[in-house]
């Protein structure tokens, strides 16, 4: 049975940027507090000094640590995992990294001892404080874990979610497991470049889902018992027919939702997947948004196409 993984968790939600390592070199985009300077105050979320990371949020109001485990007359609680999520240009909130160990102060502190880097980009506060050895920052292409919003336990408007009420605990384990694995599961190379060089993690999502084992197997012998073959919906082609006994069984399973525009918990059924070939299962998702099985049907089997 596999093993529990629990901890004080916060997740604070900041503009995008690639390094968060001073603007320079760097943009912010989709969200960010900005200072006279015009600078998001997060802009240095990730950058080491003197052997930590002082990281930046915009709650509304105070940080309520008692949330935390903390006592109402406590200014900060430490022992916290600090999980920073961004919105991609793909849309919905992904985990762009986290701090482990974190200490969260209910009000701003001020920067002790500004250093060049923090006074360039015109800061003079943080909220959350850890050692930089224990901050982990995911490169662009590997930010494809989605928190939900707008749906029952999901992020809500605040900047600042404590993960508190009871829909919040499979979305809080998911992000558990990836920060203790370290990495999600992988995609295929050709479903990698289908989700784009700088990563697009609701179609991760939607390809990951069309890889699940169990509802693959479901849907295959559902059709097999119905038509006692696997064809492609679109093209009809046949593995079995095409390459013998190697090809039997074999199929794509595409499912005609499009999850890759949606942040919320898609409970998927049979009646939601169909049987395709690879290579119409590829141009189905090369368009935006995605063809319909029908559509590419009909494009195929057009005269002068």
């Amino acid at each position: 049975m596999p093993r529990e993984i629990t901890m004080t968790i916060l997740f604070c939600n900041v503009g995008w940027m690639k390094k968060y390592n001073g603007i320079k070199g760097d943009s912010i985009e989709r969200g960010g507090s900005y200072n006279k300077n015009e600078t998001g105050h997060e802009v240095c979320n990730f950058s080491a000094i003197r052997g930590n990371v002082y990281g930046y949020v915009q709650p509304t109001g105070q940080i309520k640590i008692e949330k935390l485990g903390a006592e109402k007359e406590d200014e900060f609680i430490s022992g916290v995992t600090v999980v920073w999520t961004a919105g991609p240009e793909t849309g919905g909130t992904a985990v762009v990294g986290w701090y482990k160990n974190a200490t969260v102060y209910r009000e701003y502190q001020a920067l002790p001892k500004q250093t060049k880097l923090q006074k360039e980009n015109g800061l003079n506060h943080y909220r959350v404080m850890a050692l930089a050895s224990d901050a982990t920052l995911l490169p662009p292409e590997e930010r494809t874990l989605l928190i939900p919003r707008a749906v029952k336990g999901g992020i809500g408007q605040s900047n600042v979610w404590y993960a508190d009420s009871p829909e919040s605990k499979k979305h809080v384990a998911r992000v558990l497991k990836f920060i203790d694995k370290g990495f999600l599961e992988e995609l295929p190379d050709i479903d990698r470049y289908l989700s784009g060089k700088e990563g697009n993690p609701r179609l991760v999502t939607h390809l990951k889902r069309e890889r699940n084992p169990a509802l693959v197997k479901a849907k295959k012998k559902e059709v097999l018992k119905k038509t006692g073959k696997l064809c492609c919906e679109v093209c009809n082609f046949d593995f079995k027919k095409m390459y013998g006994e190697i090809g039997e069984g074999f199929c794509e399973v595409h499912h005609l939702k499009q999850l890759s525009k949606t942040d919320g918990v898609v409970e998927t059924e049979l009646k939601d997947l169909a049987v395709v070939c690879s290579n119409c299962h590829r141009i189905i998702h090369k368009q935006s948004p995605m063809l319909k099985i029908a559509q590419l049907r009909q494009t195929i089997n057009a005269p002068n196409k």
